[in-house]
């Protein structure tokens, strides 16, 4: 009888109610989201250099940017390191302590070397134009690529965070997610650096190009 008074069948039951997050995972879940959100800027940002590299294409005084053979090799570093942070994800969901921290290490070596080499290209640039920089595509060039090697260098901050505390502790799989969120940056950055460098720098792919930007 006194369920009567205590029902409210007007408020539709929706089933169990789902535990409360604890403050730990609202954080996991808050960090990723700003990751995703950073990523989503940033390429709208990178789209933006490509729309408006296309653009300056149909000038008259543009000429392709001379051909940098190292530029194939940074790219095969750059997968080498995007495979090294998956792999430590990997072994950090299977709680391999020495495993993971070896994957982090070559990832931040490789990163390293890939920077590194993204400076030589630079170099071997300024000695092919010969100080020569009224080419438009090599502003563009070194500006693309800056940016980039910038995005680089400010995940190598979370990268190194992410070591020291692989090294500071033996329990792997409490930072899956701080490895997973570097894995998930590092290969969007890989990524953005495949279409970069597959559109504007292997060559002249003026019409590919303008029919991606919609210019034809």
């Amino acid at each position: 009888m006194s369920n009567i008074f205590t029902e409210q069948p007007w408020i539709a039951d929706t089933g169990p109610i789902a535990p409360a997050l604890s403050g730990a995972q609202i954080a996991v879940n808050s960090r990723r989201s700003a990751l995703k959100v950073l990523l989503s800027v940033v390429s709208v940002f990178f789209l933006l250099m490509i729309v408006a590299y296309g653009g300056r294409m149909l000038y008259q005084d543009w000429r392709p940017t001379p051909q940098i053979n190292l530029l194939w090799a940074n790219t095969g570093v750059l997968l080498l390191s995007s495979l090294c942070l998956q792999a430590a994800l990997m072994w950090a969901r299977a709680g391999k302590a020495d495993w993971v921290r070896g994957a982090l290490v070559g990832a931040a070596v490789l990163t390293i070397l890939f920077l590194v080499g993204q400076l030589a290209a630079w170099q071997q640039l300024t000695g092919m134009v010969l100080g020569d920089f009224s080419n438009p595509s090599v502003g563009f060039f070194f500006m693309i690529t800056g940016i980039h090697g910038l995005h680089m260098a400010g995940g190598m901050v979370a990268l190194s965070r992410a070591m020291r505390k692989a090294f500071g502790q033996s329990d792997v799989r409490s930072m899956e997610h701080t490895v997973s969120n570097c894995a998930l940056y590092w290969h969007y950055l890989l990524g953005v650096w495949l279409v970069v460098f597959g559109l504007l720098f292997t060559g002249n792919n003026f019409e590919i190009l303008l029919r991606i930007c919609g210019f034809i």
